[in-house]
């Protein structure tokens, strides 16, 4: 066969499976609609009705072939499809030059690239590379040309069902998914770059990384960019990510209905958001980096309906706001730098019981914003609350504690949180007058967080860098300015001395 060396043997025996009548209809319903309808997170969804365990959906057998492993060559000109059809479990194809079509492997293979300008273009109506195999590698190949079709999950490489496979420095380019990982168990996920459909509507675009009720994997040091979400979980639980770089998207890290996840070392910027932990419960991350992301709704780290988080030495600096909760429950911060942000640590009146201690919130516009009459969370622990970056805490007889508890809330942004025109002099003298003002005499009773324990100095292990802190937080406005903001805020303050008057007379 011409581009072909070797003797290729006729097609192995496939080994298909047929879903239960029930599942399969069910699998109809989910599965293709799962992409597409990952926004629609407001009201819970069920879960699907047979989840992956770690040892996937096949058994994990070797298969025995009665020969030696092969190496098949396929240059340019050749026939790839021919030879991923003859091929055995145990083969090799090195794949070298451009090839079109969509392909399928159902045999365990390594299809690996033989150089730079290994390249496989699908037709633009399905995905690329689909593995329907277990302990399959796909490596090295530049894979382009999916289909665009968010009902089909059209991808570049879809693994589907299957365990131990690993998917590995790939550029993929011009595909709707990245990698699609549909009901996989045990995959290695690492070294590729993946940029989205640039062109596309962010709502019409795939995900750079995508895993559907997909158990036991690992996604480490790939690069994402210009996709919806960088890495998506949908019903996905058990899952390592690490040292994954991903930029100019939605969501970096998304995780919707997934429980048991764990992230680490991942680098999140110039996003919407770094991280959206949404309806799943014992989310841990530790030592990231969520930064600059700006933009009208713009978070480093989001958590709605989240319960039990673990948040350790991670990096949260340069956002709008940097920790935003809404019902978030139970969750523990220890050793985070939230520093340099807009609003530090944004609270709905839903977030209760979570606990936080010796995290660095420094340099923030706000440090805590509650919004509302918030529930009860814990400053400090262990007689060790956080370092606030005041030079107001004074720590006397040397134990690094402060010896007054340390309330943090700005005033100025409740009082005018009705004027959004006011935000412009936030940070300015005045508003910090306004805060002082309202800490020595207070009259207003505003929200605000109580650290019984606040530290002296920077916590061991919160990893402050020196950039963190926002230049704009010390902009000084010229004194028309002030005057300016000083005349916004005289009809709210003698509204508030009105209604604190009208109380003490109906007494």
């Amino acid at each position: 066969m011409t581009g072909l060396s070797g003797t290729v043997a006729g097609p192995v025996r496939k080994r298909r499976r047929r879903l239960p009548p029930a599942l399969a209809a069910l699998a109809a319903l989910a599965v293709p609609g799962a992409a597409a309808a990952q926004h629609a997170h407001h009201e819970p969804i069920p879960a699907p009705s047979a989840a992956v365990d770690a040892a996937g959906p096949r058994a994990a057998r070797a298969e025995r072939p009665d020969r030696a492993p092969r190496a098949i060559e396929v240059t340019a000109g050749g026939d790839l499809a021919a030879a991923i059809a003859g091929a055995s479990a145990g083969d090799t194809i090195r794949v070298a030059g451009t090839h079109h079509g969509d392909l399928r492997i159902e045999a365990q293979l390594v299809l690996v690239g033989a150089g730079p300008d290994a390249r496989v273009i699908g037709s633009g109506r399905g995905t690329v590379v689909t593995v329907d195999a277990d302990s399959v590698e796909v490596r090295g190949l530049a894979v382009a040309g999916s289909g665009r079709s968010l009902e089909r999950d059209d991808a570049a490489i879809k693994l589907l069902r299957c365990s131990g496979c690993r998917v590995a420095d790939n550029r993929i380019e011009g595909s709707l998914h990245g990698i699609y990982l549909l009901e996989s168990a045990g995959a290695r996920i690492e070294g590729n770059r993946i940029h989205g459909l640039a062109e596309l509507d962010e709502s019409r675009r795939g995900n750079g990384i995508h895993l559907y009720a997909s158990s036991g994997n690992r996604v480490e040091r790939n690069r994402v960019r210009r996709a919806r979400d960088g890495i998506y979980f949908s019903f996905a639980h058990d899952n390592d990510v690490a040292g994954n770089d991903i930029a100019d998207l939605r969501y970096g890290l998304h995780y919707m209905y997934s429980n048991d996840n764990r992230f680490r070392g991942n680098r999140f910027e110039h996003n919407a958001a770094g991280a959206a932990i949404m309806f799943s419960r014992r989310i841990e991350f530790r030592d990231n980096v969520f930064a600059h992301h700006a933009g009208a709704r713009a978070y480093g780290i989001l958590l709605q309906t989240a319960e039990r988080v673990l948040a350790e030495e991670n990096r949260i600096e340069g956002n709008v706001v940097g920790l935003f909760m809404d019902n978030a429950v139970a969750g523990e911060f220890r050793r985070n730098a939230i520093a340099g942000n807009g609003v530090g640590i944004d609270m709905l009146s839903s977030a209760e019981g979570n606990r936080f201690t010796e995290n660095a919130i420094v340099g923030n516009r706000v440090a805590v914003r509650r919004q509302g009459e918030s529930g009860v969370n814990d400053w400090s622990v262990d007689g060790r609350g956080n370092f606030w970056g005041d030079p107001a805490v004074y720590d006397l007889d040397g134990d690094g504690v402060g010896e007054r508890p340390y309330e943090a809330g700005d005033p100025f942004v409740t009082l005018a949180a009705g004027k959004p025109a006011l935000a412009l002099f936030q940070g300015t003298p005045a508003a910090r007058a306004l805060a002082w003002a309202e800490r020595a005499f207070p009259v207003f009773d505003l929200p605000h967080v109580r650290d019984p324990h606040p530290l002296a100095s920077l916590p061991d292990g919160a990893p402050l860098s020196r950039a963190s802190p926002m230049t704009e937080a010390g902009v000084e406005l010229p004194a028309l300015a002030l005057a300016a903001l000083l005349l916004a805020l005289v009809p709210v303050l003698f509204a508030r001395i009105r209604r604190l008057g009208a109380g003490e007379a109906s007494r």
